[in-house]
């Protein structure tokens, strides 16, 4: 527990965010509002799809929280935005040719270690807005709205290794391995 505190000081002071009251450790880490985006599968399309809804989305909530400096101005904010976000996920969806219906909700969800960039942020519940593509069942996306720290294009994401090499072009590999088999394969002749 003291380490997951101490993560959060560090990543709030890294912020910018001022005063002690703003670590608050409630159900959700008070001071943060995520963006999590959740395709509607795994396939290549959905999960173009997905990046599509995201950068839409992250546009959108860029020009709405512009000037926005306090968590609570930002969260009443992105209340008042909900249906804006459900209307232009709906939008790039049928842009993009799909006719999946988009769900989007803001609350208390639970998410596990997940690193930003240089950031941690440690399991636990956070605000956020969700955004769920038709059924809902693929890998998801996720940013930091507020603050914002959300990537606008999707060519910023860079590579994951969870990604599919058949989807992206991208092929993750281990040099080790691949010299391992190598070594393998010229003393087993």
């Amino acid at each position: 527990m003291r380490c997951k505190l101490l993560m959060l000081v560090l990543v709030v002071a890294v912020l910018g965010f001022s005063g002690a009251d703003q670590l608050k450790r409630g159900s959700a880490y008070d001071g943060i509002i995520r963006l999590h985006v959740i395709a509607n599968s795994d396939s290549c399309k959905d999960q173009g799809l997905k990046l599509q809804v995201k950068d839409r989305v992250v546009a959108l909530m860029r020009q709405e929280l512009q000037g926005v400096e306090a968590i609570d101005q930002a969260r009443n904010r992105t209340r008042e935005c909900l249906p804006l976000i459900r209307q232009a996920a709906q939008a790039e969806v049928r842009k993009q040719g799909y006719d999946y219906p988009v769900r989007v909700s803001m609350g208390e969800y639970e998410f596990p270690t997940r690193f930003y960039g240089n950031l941690v942020f440690p399991q636990g519940r956070y605000e956020a807005v969700r955004v769920i593509i038709g059924e809902g069942k693929g890998r998801n996306w996720w940013c930091v709205l507020f603050p914002p720290l959300c990537l606008v294009s999707s060519q910023e994401q860079g590579l994951t290794l969870n990604a599919d090499p058949a989807c992206s072009g991208y092929e993750v590999r281990l040099k080790l391995r691949e010299i391992w088999h190598k070594e393998v394969r010229v003393t087993s002749n």
